[in-house]
């Protein structure tokens, strides 16, 4: 049996807490009646945020290739993602339309299903899907390239990230092209079927994909250069930054225009970053690594349901313009969302529902002695 990867179990929980981030600071931080130095917090906080999807996918692809590279069955993959993932993402999609009183959409609920609008944040879930469905296929590129030589390989990359980039910078009339040759005349739920296509957030599976196959090496030459990355990441956060708040301070500094080089090795270095991170907290903060893991485990249900939570918490809290309101609003989504799915856990068949294996049965005493674990030193 593999090993686990703990340092991915913290990233992970990273990732679900910048998802949040987005969904709470952010929209705050664009609000017309805050402070400005509120504003200036917040929008830095949210500009680190962003990268939350390619984290999670670059988790996608490295979890999928540790586990299946070596051996891979395809009649128990389809019916392992089927229970534990499509499922859920189908409850969840159900769960989400009721509480965010969207239940116009179940008349057309399989569409909501396939094109993720069940809830906005969903059409993540409905664009991996199409990974896992083509993952076969996928894992059989990934072995063949894998065996051949170093100059090969650097070529397929070469050739494939210039194809990437003139797809990213033609995707608009890309992807409505083949909306119309498709569906002739395609209505909104059919152009964004499109339009969450996975290929345009390849890259991303790809430097995953490269981080799990040569891991030893990796994680070895990251954490040599750690403050090279480091820096090299503070610059392009301060770029993105600055981008984020032109609206305010206007243009002081030269401002280079939208550069798609630029926002590709932004979002890799921002997942290298937390990855060092990561790999520090495991290392040096044995409460928090225990506490971020747990959240990390409990990481997919907890996406699927936050905004659940948040509109939940928004209708029935006071909130204020002052900064501890998103604050709050961020550390409580967080929290609430999953210690529900921690306790949902004990139930019987819980798994087939939130994608994780049931826990035996619900012990009062195994739950404190758990955040006792969470919490403690040793």
């Amino acid at each position: 049996m593999k090993k686990r990867l703990l340092e991915l179990d913290i990233l992970r929980g990273f990732a679900f807490i910048l998802v949040v981030v987005e969904h709470t600071l952010g929209g705050y931080s664009y609000s017309k009646d805050i402070s400005t130095s509120n504003l200036f917090i917040t929008r830095f906080i949210y500009t680190m945020s962003k990268p939350a999807v390619v984290i999670f996918l670059a988790l996608t692809a490295m979890g999928l290739v540790y586990t299946y590279y070596d051996k891979f069955n395809l009649k128990s993959f389809y019916i392992k993602k089927l229970k534990f993932l499509v499922i859920p993402y189908i409850i969840f999609s159900f769960l989400n339309i009721v509480f965010l009183k969207h239940t116009d959409r179940l008349k057309s609920f399989i569409a909501q299903i396939v094109t993720g609008n069940a809830a906005y944040h969903l059409w993540y879930m409905a664009m991996t899907l199409r990974v896992y469905l083509f993952f076969p296929l996928i894992l059989l590129i990934i072995r063949k390239i894998n065996k051949k030589s170093i100059l090969i390989k650097a070529g397929f990359f070469i050739s494939y990230f210039l194809g990437y980039l003139w797809l990213l910078k033609n995707n608009i009339d890309i992807t409505n092209f083949l909306g119309t040759l498709i569906f002739k005349n395609p209505d909104d739920l059919q152009q964004r079927f499109i339009n969450i296509t996975p290929v345009l957030w390849s890259l991303y599976f790809v430097v995953g994909v490269y981080i799990i196959l040569n891991y030893d090496k990796f994680k070895a030459l990251i954490l040599k250069y750690k403050k090279i990355v480091t820096a090299l990441y503070g610059l392009t956060l301060a770029y993105n930054y600055y981008d984020e708040i032109r609206d305010v301070i206007g243009n002081p500094l030269p401002y280079i225009k939208f550069n798609y080089i630029i926002n590709i090795n932004s979002r890799i270095l921002s997942i290298l970053f937390f990855y060092i991170v990561s790999a520090y907290i495991l290392n040096k903060r044995k409460i928090l690594s225990k506490l971020l893991m747990f959240i990390g485990k409990y990481s997919f249900p907890a996406y699927m349901f936050h905004i659940v939570v948040i509109q939940y918490i928004v209708n029935n809290y006071h909130q204020t313009k002052n900064l501890y309101s998103p604050m709050l609003l961020l550390i409580e989504t967080v929290m609430f969302t999953t210690i529900i799915f921690y306790v949902i856990n004990y139930l019987p068949y819980s798994e087939y529902a939130i994608g994780i294996k049931s826990k035996p049965k619900i012990n009062f005493a195994s739950v404190k002695n758990s955040f006792k674990h969470i919490f403690s030193l040793d």
